[in-house]
């Protein structure tokens, strides 16, 4: 009897049975499958791994550095294709693709005064910034500007 293997699918090894030509996987001695399709297979391993799964809820932020902010988010699930389903506090219900992962992190509590003392200092930035553009429009407003266009009216 020789077996080759196909793939490790969610954890479980798929393998092909040269001699009974089935694919077939054996999550433990009492559950195991065989069948003529790859489908059928990993369909079986959805099944248990949907029914025997104890998956515990966790809260996740974006990254400071990150483009996205949504605020924490709860991770209430995992879909079948490994994507994680999310809840906001107001129970909208999101997926988060694999493009979006990074963007990211647990919440954990030592990292709460880090992220107020990062968002302190941004919004000390931002003052200052908003106040730069106003010192240099009221520079800009001291000016005796003619434009060209004005020049070329006049004539």
């Amino acid at each position: 009897m020789s077996k080759i293997l196909i793939t490790n699918y969610r954890g479980f090894d798929i393998e092909f049975d040269t001699d009974y030509e089935k694919f077939q996987c054996i999550i433990t001695e009492e559950r195991a499958k065989e069948s003529n399709s790859f489908f059928a297979i990993k369909g079986f391993i959805d099944d248990y791994k949907k029914n025997n799964q104890d998956f515990k809820p966790f809260w996740i932020e974006s990254m400071p550095n990150s483009y996205r902010n949504k605020g924490k988010l709860k991770v209430i699930g995992i879909r079948k294709d490994g994507r994680f389903v999310a809840e906001s506090k107001d129970g909208k219900k999101e997926q988060i693709s694999d493009y979006d992962i990074s963007n990211y992190m647990i919440v954990k509590p030592e990292n709460e005064s880090i992220l107020s003392e990062l968002s302190t200092l941004k919004n000390e930035i931002e003052q200052r910034e908003y106040e730069d553009k106003l010192k240099i429009k009221e520079i800009i407003s001291k000016l005796n500007i003619v434009s060209l266009k004005d020049f070329k009216l006049s004539l």
